[in-house]
């Protein structure tokens, strides 16, 4: 089978790309053609069809325009990118794929390329990684960091009045406007034959405000099991990964920390609060957190499984974290909020805990054991990992997506 992934990057910035790149490498192992559509970017890894790939675009462009003309040019590129059509259209007469299986396109491809697909007669299922159809901030927070519905894939006016996106009237005006020109011209209801969501929190909420007419099917994420190697043993700290953002509540971690005993914090990642972070941690004397900064690969997967166990101190609905999934596979118990579909993918005294959210003595009360009970961590930790092996490998993954592709391919007939 030949599948048309598209994609807007093709560099890993996150965990929707680290799937992306994941399920690409399932399925050329099992044969099939993976045929990438993204945009040009310096990072891009190399393929054969890269000239077939939308120019670079990045909305943080609107920043930098001089004139009314170049504004209004910008503005409209982020909402409806012709370049990207095109190309696409191009790529799709000379490949010649079966199916279309795309993800975020938003800002830089735009939605109007599910015109494209749908005009070369593909079927097309979309993969889910957030709250963009129904959310114009996509997270389901506020301009004040709060969690948030209020648009409920409708009344997308309150992104503008609540400065929701980048905390910006400017840019929230924008998105605001992109929402209610694809909900006009029904970009996503008109041409997608299936949906599947990582979580059902996600494909709930999706089918809530405005998308119960397209089939929402839960399909969570895979990644090669066998490449994260557990260690199970003891050592004397816990570990945080992840982007330093006020979303992740990394502020709130800090104030946990200065409460638990027998245990380091290794505060794992960058982001925009890294060095307001770093001072606060300076300026409190917070002497059990270290910073080490951003690592990935074989270093941050020794660094993990070493590690009691991890947390996942998630402030918004967060979907189907990856961070689970790779902790999970390297024998970590996890104490993670009830947010999103966090609660889906840890089995409460299992293989881990879950803590109410914005609670920090349950929090404490939750790290705090898995400390002083490194036995009971370790067995939570094995607990983990064979659930990583049952459900998450490969081989699993790949019977369930083709059996997704088939039922695209069925209702895109019908």
């Amino acid at each position: 089978m030949k599948i048309l992934m598209v994609h807007k990057f093709y560099y890993v910035e996150g965990g929707a790309e680290r799937y992306v790149f994941n399920l690409t490498e399932v399925l050329e192992r099992e044969g099939h053609t993976v045929i990438p559509f993204a945009m040009h970017h310096e990072r891009n890894q190399d393929t054969p069809y890269k000239d077939y790939f939308s120019p670079y675009f990045n909305p943080e462009q609107l920043k930098s325009a001089k004139n009314p003309v170049s504004i209004l040019k910008t503005a409209s590129r982020t909402v409806y990118n012709k370049d990207a059509q095109q190309n696409l259209s191009r790529l799709i007469k000379e490949t010649q794929p079966d199916i279309a299986h795309v993800h975020s396109v938003y800002h830089h491809l735009t939605p109007s390329i599910f015109k494209i697909l749908k005009e070369h007669g593909l079927p097309v299922m979309l993969t889910l990684h957030d709250y963009k159809l129904v959310c114009p901030n996509y997270i389901f927070l506020d301009g004040k960091n709060r969690v948030c519905e209020a648009c409920k894939g409708k009344n997308y006016f309150y992104a503008t009045l609540r400065k929701c996106f980048r905390q910006s009237y400017a840019a929230s005006f924008l998105v605001t406007l992109e929402a209610y020109f694809h909900k006009y011209l029904k970009s996503y209801l008109a041409h997608i034959d299936l949906m599947v969501s990582p979580s059902r929190f996600l494909g709930q909420k999706i089918a809530r405000y405005g998308y119960a007419d397209i089939p929402i099917l839960v399909q969570p994420y895979t990644l090669d099991v066998d490449a994260y190697k557990p260690h199970y043993g003891s050592s004397d700290y816990i570990v945080f990964m992840g982007r330093l953002t006020h979303e992740k509540g990394v502020h709130f971690l800090l104030d946990a920390m200065k409460e638990i005993r027998g245990a380091q914090l290794m505060l794992v990642g960058t982001g925009p609060l890294e060095s307001q972070l770093r001072q606060r941690i300076a300026n409190e004397g917070i002497d059990n957190v270290i910073m080490p900064g951003y690592k990935s690969g074989e270093e941050l997967r020794n660094l993990v499984s070493h590690a009691k166990f991890t947390v996942i101190t998630s402030e918004w609905h967060d979907n189907s974290p990856l961070v689970i999934y790779e902790s999970l596979s390297l024998g970590n118990a996890i104490v993670g909020a009830r947010m999103g579909g966090i609660p889906e993918l840890i089995e409460d005294g299992k293989d881990g805990f879950v803590y109410e959210p914005g609670n920090r003595y349950d929090f404490i009360e939750k790290v705090q054991f898995l400390i002083d009970h490194p036995d009971k961590a370790i067995e939570m930790g094995r607990a983990g990992r064979k659930k990583a092996e049952r459900e998450y490998a490969p081989r699993e993954h790949y019977n369930k997506i083709m059996d997704l592709y088939a039922r695209t391919q069925e209702l895109a007939q019908s």
